[in-house]
């Protein structure tokens, strides 16, 4: 993430659990569900997201634990995919109102780490989610 422009205010976290599974609640929220229809995303489980905060004046990233039988399989990843789409969210132009609320870029894996989705929320309503096959060899 070095020469982003929002490095110098840029904070990580690292769980010691699991990413949950995405698509029905809020990221962020305990309990408070999305607005509109999500649960296509249920076979999906967060792995890394990036964050913004108005409230708080905050950007986040966030990485979930993962199992260690997969760990170089979801690092090759990460380094290939992910943080490459989490880089160009943060850098992506944004009109002058995107600040306002809380916003939330959300990568999650399946279970066979056969495909990856991408969902992009503020507040409580989606506003863009995409699913893809990896087509990076999985072999390490």
């Amino acid at each position: 993430m070095s020469g982003i422009g929002i490095y110098n205010d840029l904070s990580i976290s690292f769980d010691k659990e699991k990413g949950h599974r995405m698509g029905i609640f809020v990221p962020g929220w305990n309990g408070r569900s999305m607005k509109g229809e999500s649960r296509d995303l249920l076979g999906f489980w967060r792995v890394i997201s990036g964050t913004y905060s108005k409230p708080l004046e905050k950007w986040t990233v966030n990485l979930k634990a993962v199992e260690i039988k997969d760990n170089k399989q979801i690092k090759k990843f990460l380094i290939e995919i992910g943080l490459p789409l989490l880089r160009n969210w943060f850098e992506s132009e944004k009109p002058e109102t995107w600040n306002n609320g809380h916003r939330n870029f959300l990568i999650g894996l399946n279970e066979n780490l056969t495909e990856y989705c991408v969902w992009e929320t503020h507040n409580d309503r989606t506003i863009k989610k995409k699913t893809e096959l990896i087509t990076v060899p999985n072999n390490v």
